[in-house]
């Protein structure tokens, strides 16, 4: 199998991006509904908003990572449909020529 690295280069950043976007979900919900000493001097309004900003900035981190390692996998599918699309047709020019006599 070619290009092994290029898949798994592209695996690995649909991981990561979604490791990412789950890993920034989970802060925004710790910032924003968190009971902690710490917190508790920011109005609830504060905290749900960095909260948004968190996820949002996961979303774009992690969604862009994600759509990349999609795009770096499409051309690899496509050349393998290629290949195989490529082998079915000359198999059956061939078949075609021995039953014509060629």
């Amino acid at each position: 199998m070619r290009y092994r690295f290029t898949r798994s280069w592209g695996q690995a950043s649909v991981v990561v991006g979604g490791g990412v976007f789950g890993i920034a979900l989970l802060l925004a919900w710790w910032l924003g509904f968190s009971s902690d000493e710490g917190f508790e001097r920011f109005s609830p309004a504060v905290r749900i908003l960095a909260a948004l900003v968190v996820s949002l900035a996961g979303l774009l981190v992690g969604g862009t990572m994600i759509v990349a390692g999609q795009l770096v996998s499409v051309p690899l599918d496509q050349r393998a449909l290629l290949a195989q699309i490529h082998e079915v047709l000359t198999e059956r020019a061939g078949a075609g020529e021995k039953a014509v006599g060629r």
